[in-house]
């Protein structure tokens, strides 16, 4: 069994190294598919761990339009 660890930043290449064989990956749920004819599963960890979540933004940021109606919307739901 190896003890290597490795980390990255985008859920859906992790995905990909797992399902070839590479390991297995420690992320939040929903961010990979894992339903239907996936050959992935979630396995939530017991006792649940929780983390809060941030968004932020330089004060004077200039977004692109698609980047301006996702701020737009998530003021919204939040």
């Amino acid at each position: 069994m190896s003890t290597e660890t490795g980390s990255l930043d985008l859920s859906y290449n992790g995905s990909v190294l797992v399902r070839e064989g590479c390991g297995y990956m420690l992320t939040f749920d929903g961010l990979v598919n894992t339903g239907g004819n996936s050959t992935l599963c979630f396995k939530p960890l017991m006792p649940e761990l929780t983390t809060p979540m941030y968004v932020i933004w330089r004060k004077h940021q200039r977004f692109t339009k698609a980047g301006e109606v996702f701020l737009d919307t998530l003021k919204t739901v939040i």
